[in-house]
């Protein structure tokens, strides 16, 4: 059996137009969707990349993995990667990404990642493109989907595991005409969400809204990201018709999923995640699709997380996990054998980068905020030098988490404060924001994608 994972940078779940959204972004993850198997209360484990993809990759937790920073990380020596153990199992594999090279371990033992003849044909690919539209240019997820499609083609007689990333949905949500404009025709702006107001506005005080952009900003901002939707769903239908053409359908396992989703506001938090934990960056959709493995049409709103696809993974194909991880094979939810499989989600965020942030209260890991899911309740927690801030919200009833009820819900607050302080006694706060040690060409990449000022 071959496995096709494809994760989408930055999908919100609340975005797809299976999930009642008024735009109709997505209609062919819609029909994989509904050919498959579909987990609609899924967590992401640290609502950024980086760690996101080695939980995946290892079904353990960023504190367990180790990658748990915007960057400097290291995956801690001895974990066995998802890749590594395929590969042990006769499969080649290969992981063609959107970000650049990093060293902290994710990227070891895939037989193919991005090397740099990869990267020149792309770049030859986006030069023909433009000669050929002058006014357009290629997006990230056409060159991703060319990129599997072509190495598929190359190992169409071995089993093999391919890992695409595409981040088309990442602020500052450039994709190609016509789906830019599609959702918001008539805007006449400066795409001031782009160029920060011209450059009057620093990244730090968008985010957090010390400046808030006009309305006609903000709803054109949320109408590029739902245009780079609906030309990543396009993408994504090219695939699958590739599979279906060249009568692989049955013998792939496809996965789809987003490490992360997308604040556009909420909170008061703009076009960025990482740094809160609010619902809309930490829910993200998931589904498994194989006609002979996956139930046709199911849909589990059983609590899951993004570290539980490798073991689940690994049980589909009947190989044994070798370690013990923090993730869970969801294969009892999926075969209707158990209706939950976990207690409880843990997520935490990124360590804080911008001055702008005051809910921020100490450097590196120690400041990050942390979150547990239980049932329909959900605790934030801030920590603070003096007094540290607890949130509690109702998810099921209030799924928009409009109201703190950390004051009037006392039995469950108490609760829910035990149940997370317990669990992080264990974890280290060690971990630190060198912004200093780093080469100049990361920093540049950095703030270019939004994460440092």
């Amino acid at each position: 059996m071959n496995v096709i994972l494809l994760v989408i940078d930055a999908l919100r779940l609340d975005h797809l137009s299976i999930n009642g959204y008024e735009r109709k972004t997505s209609p062919n993850i819609d029909k994989l969707v509904s050919e498959g198997t579909y987990f609609s209360n899924a967590y992401t484990v640290l609502p950024n990349t980086k760690p996101t993809f080695a939980s995946i990759l290892t079904g353990k937790y960023p504190y367990s993995h180790g990658v748990r920073m915007v960057f400097n990380n290291k995956l801690r020596p001895g974990i066995s990667t998802m890749q590594a153990i395929l590969k042990s199992h006769g499969y080649s594999t290969a992981y063609t990404k959107s970000d650049p090279h990093t060293d902290d371990g994710t990227e070891n033992d895939f037989d193919f990642c991005d090397p740099a003849t990869l990267k020149i044909r792309n770049k030859i690919m986006r030069m023909c493109y433009k000669i050929l539209h002058p006014s357009a240019y290629m997006g990230m997820a056409e060159q991703q989907i060319s990129n599997v499609i072509r190495w598929v083609k190359k190992n169409f007689n071995k089993k093999f595991f391919i890992l695409m990333h595409t981040n088309d949905l990442h602020w500052p949500y450039l994709v190609p005409a016509p789906f830019q404009e599609m959702f918001d025709p008539r805007y006449k702006g400066k795409h001031d969400f782009i160029t920060l107001g011209g450059g009057k506005i620093t990244r730090g005080e968008l985010l957090f809204g010390h400046k808030r952009l006009p309305e006609e900003e903000i709803k054109h901002a949320i109408a590029h990201y739902d245009g780079g939707l609906k030309y990543v769903d396009e993408q994504i239908g090219r695939l699958m018709r590739f599979l279906e053409k060249n009568n692989l359908e049955e013998d792939t396992l496809v996965i789809l999923m987003a490490d992360h989703g997308e604040n556009l506001g909420e909170h008061g938090y703009y076009f960025q995640h990482g740094e809160h934990l609010y619902n809309t960056s930490l829910r993200v959709p998931l589904a498994f699709k194989n006609p002979k493995l996956i139930p046709k049409g199911r849909k589990i709103a059983s609590l899951v997380q993004s570290l539980d696809i490798m073991p689940t993974m690994l049980d589909i194909l009947n190989i044994p996990l070798i370690d013990d991880i923090d993730g869970v094979s969801l294969m009892p939810l999926i075969e209707g054998k158990a209706d939950n499989v976990r207690e409880f989600a843990f997520v935490e965020s990124v360590e804080n980068h911008f001055k702008e942030n005051d809910r921020s209260f100490f450097d590196g890991v120690k400041g990050k905020w942390r979150a547990m899911i239980s049932g329909k309740w959900k605790i934030i927690y801030i920590p603070h030098p003096e007094n540290s801030i607890f949130e509690l919200y109702d998810i099921e009833n209030d799924p928009e988490e409009k109201n703190n009820l950390i004051d009037l819900e006392t039995e469950a607050a108490e609760e829910m404060k035990r149940k997370i302080l317990n669990y992080l006694k264990s974890q280290e706060n060690w971990g630190i924001r060198d912004l200093e040690s780093l080469e100049e060409k990361s920093k540049v990449l950095l703030r270019k994608l939004g994460y440092i000022n």
